[in-house]
């Protein structure tokens, strides 16, 4: 089975997928793999947006550059037009290798890709379902001050940012299983639990 997880910035993914992991699924994180393929296109990213992304490392300061690309529409496809193809080819390899690991053992594959940008991913038509989590806007906001430090301005935009995502789900075949998450680790394993189930149930009926 391939699962597809997503959901807006701060709405839980990350601790959803620890939990699923926890249950025997290998979990893809996208977001990482994005990442790594930011450092693979250095080059070109530094062509793009200059010198002024760069770290004392010499290497893409990723909130340098996300504070570029997130407050301007132009600069955040011309990213995503560079980073993008990469990332798909790195996660077409994973998916293979952990099929193929699954195939050999003889055991059904339980893949997860957690991918905040999912449905702009090819690899979503492919996925048996998809999970979306959703959390209070409160929730997500006091989230992104504690894990990123963000102010209330820079995750209000963020978040805004991702609003043209979610009217793609209508056109995704595979079914999508809205999980919500109010907080509390025990909470979101028995609504992920719940929604394992129905996407399961879902998954087994005709389309």
């Amino acid at each position: 089975m391939l699962l597809g997880l997503t959901g807006g910035y701060c709405a839980g993914k990350n601790a959803a997928a620890t939990i699923l992991e926890s249950q025997g699924w290998k979990c893809i994180d996208v977001d990482k793999l994005g990442h790594a393929a930011i450092d693979r296109a250095a080059d070109a990213i530094i062509g793009r947006f200059g010198p002024s992304v760069l770290g004392a490392d010499g290497k893409v300061n990723r909130r340098a550059l996300a504070a570029i690309v997130f407050s301007d529409k132009k600069a955040l496809a011309d990213q995503e037009a560079i980073v993008h193809p990469i990332a798909i080819a790195m996660i077409d390899e994973l998916l293979a290798r952990l099929e193929a690991a699954a195939a050999q053992g003889g055991r059904e594959p339980l893949v997860c890709l957690n991918a905040a940008l999912l449905y702009v991913a090819p690899q979503a038509a492919r996925c048996d379902a998809i999970i979306e989590l959703r959390a209070p806007l409160a929730l997500r906001l006091k989230r992104a001050g504690a894990r990123d430090g963000a102010t209330l301005a820079a995750a209000l935009k963020r978040i805004w940012s991702q609003k043209n995502l979610w009217p793609r789900r209508a056109s995704m075949g595979p079914p999508v299983v809205v999980v919500r998450n109010r907080g509390g680790w025990e909470d979101l394993e028995a609504a992920l639990k719940r929604g394992l189930e129905e996407a399961r149930g879902r998954i087994a009926r005709p389309r």
